[in-house]
């Protein structure tokens, strides 16, 4: 059990979490880890911390850079990396002190380009730790169901496959691969890794803690970065070969159904007149090939369109579904 795990943890004002965080990586029962911290531009004591910590583990290296986002931090950090696996924790989530442990043997355990667990949300403030079943389930994952999760077409939880934090790549698998800033860079950048993997190892243990932050981006009603979650998804289409039709049948659903989305939590805020026009440029990128493409279920081929010409009919729909939901709680 010699190989190196470069951990790589983006950091921007996360004063009150990032103690958490890396007290949870250096509590890792398996040693063999370089942890990368970026600070990226902090205004807060986030990187003081971090310098702190390199100071008491030669684990641990700090890089410390003008504010650039996410992707651009998790590149700095894809840069400096020299392990044979590679693996992501954003500043204000904290790990099970097993969750390396685990993927490494679940990833070594068979031909599987990488491993995987599942992440859970827990409360701000919280430091809980789970505890974990005594023989873990495992399941294979193929390409095809990779795909189909990071469009929502499988049973696998969307976010849980979107998701970089919860996975342990090899090296080899990122070949060069760097972020791209985007709504959601993290279902971008798992598709490109996709495409090129041929099966991945799930273990069904909740073993990365997601801390849910009110003031986090995630957590944000409606911003720009909201919006952009469209081009994301047409970003993954661009991604795909002319003859990979059916994983652009899964991305092209999703891609109709994230523009009604938006457009519809845009309406009566200032950001509505450029979620309607983001969402025309794309449906013009991309209609003929929507319209086209065999593995697209012919009545939700209709219902999209139908929702997308008619967005007062969608708002109705949504409305219907959310009380529903209400009246279930």
């Amino acid at each position: 059990m010699n190989d190196l795990i470069s951990i790589i943890v983006p950091i921007y004002n996360v004063e009150g979490y990032v103690s958490t965080c890396i007290d949870s990586l250096l509590r890792q029962t398996y040693p063999h880890l370089q942890i990368i911290l970026v600070d990226d531009g902090s205004t807060d004591r986030s990187g003081a911390i971090c310098d702190k910590y390199a100071r008491q583990d030669t684990r641990i290296e700090v890089i410390h850079q003008e504010n650039a986002g996410l992707s651009a931090a998790r590149n700095s950090g894809l840069k400096r990396a020299i392990g044979e696996l590679i693996a992501f924790v954003d500043g204000d989530d904290y790990v099970h002190p097993q969750m390396y442990d685990t993927l490494y043997r679940a990833l070594r355990s068979g031909d599987y380009d990488f491993s995987m667990v599942l992440g859970k949300q827990v409360p701000d403030g919280s430091s809980q730790v789970l505890s974990l079943s005594s023989v873990f389930k495992q399941t294979v994952l193929p390409q095809e169901r990779l795909m189909r999760g990071l469009f929502n077409l499988e049973t696998i939880e969307e976010v849980q496959l979107q998701v970089v934090w919860n996975k342990l790549y090899k090296r080899e698998l990122l070949d060069e691969e760097l972020f791209q800033k985007t709504g959601t860079e993290d279902t971008e950048f798992n598709c490109r890794i996709y495409l090129h993997a041929h099966q991945a190892i799930l273990i069904e243990e909740a073993m990365y803690y997601w801390v849910q932050r009110s003031s986090s981006i995630t957590h944000q009603k409606l911003n720009a970065n909201y919006i952009d979650r469209m081009r994301s998804y047409y970003l993954c289409l661009q991604n795909m070969q002319s003859d990979q039709k059916r994983y652009q049948g899964c991305c092209l659903e999703k891609l109709y159904k994230t523009l009604l989305h938006v457009r519809y939590h845009a309406r009566h805020t200032p950001l509505c007149d450029s979620a309607c026009q983001a969402a025309k440029e794309l449906k013009a990128k991309t209609f003929s090939l929507f319209c086209s493409n065999p593995f697209i279920h012919p009545v939700k081929k209709v219902g999209l369109i139908f929702f997308y010409y008619f967005p007062f009919l969608y708002a109705a729909f949504m409305r219907g579904c959310e009380l529903c939901a209400k009246y279930r709680k």
